[in-house]
């Protein structure tokens, strides 16, 4: 969905920024993505970093840090077989943990709380470094996934929501351009 898309870009962005390698794995867009993710492999920068599971196999090595966004159950996420492969793994998700979790990560920052997880990967972004420079695909991303979880901002929206909503829209996200592609 929006809010997993929205926040692997912003995740990717933060990676990027520290001048280390990352891709984006995805088996194929689902219909709810699909406008994003045309928007985004368009774009010549970001030609190559959409990777379905096997392209990743051939990336990983012990030192790959494999970031869940959007999901803490290895049974649905992307590739249950990265994540028994992967030593090195981190959870960020805003959905309750549940039985089957991945006990192994080494972070798994899961906030039930939160709105949605573009709102954490923003408030992250935003204290991560004051080098760090949104594109305005990536703020408009992270963005469409808040609106998306919280309803056009009326369900689950408290402060940090509109905190990160407002550092998204310095970021260069457009509520225009966001609703157009809703």
């Amino acid at each position: 969905d929006l809010d997993c898309f929205g926040s692997a870009l912003g995740i990717y962005r933060g990676v990027t920024a520290l001048n280390k390698p990352a891709h984006i794995i995805m088996g194929g867009p689902h219909p709810a993505v699909m406008d994003l993710y045309r928007r985004v492999v368009e774009e010549r920068d970001y030609a190559d970093i959409i990777i379905d599971e096997e392209q990743a196999l051939d990336y990983t090595d012990e030192n790959t840090l494999l970031i869940l966004v959007d999901v803490n159950r290895p049974s649905i996420c992307e590739s249950s077989r990265l994540v028994e492969i992967i030593k090195n793994v981190a959870v960020i998700d805003h959905n309750r943990n549940s039985v089957e979790n991945v006990g192994k990560a080494v972070v798994s920052y899961v906030e039930p709380y939160a709105s949605s997880t573009c709102e954490m990967v923003a408030e992250i972004l935003q204290y991560f470094s004051d080098d760090l420079r949104l594109r305005n695909i990536e703020a408009d991303c992270l963005y469409a996934g808040i609106m998306i979880d919280t309803n056009n901002f009326i369900t689950r929206a408290g402060v940090r929501t509109f905190e990160a909503a407002a550092f998204l829209r310095r970021s260069g996200a457009d509520m225009t351009r966001v609703r157009k592609m809703l």
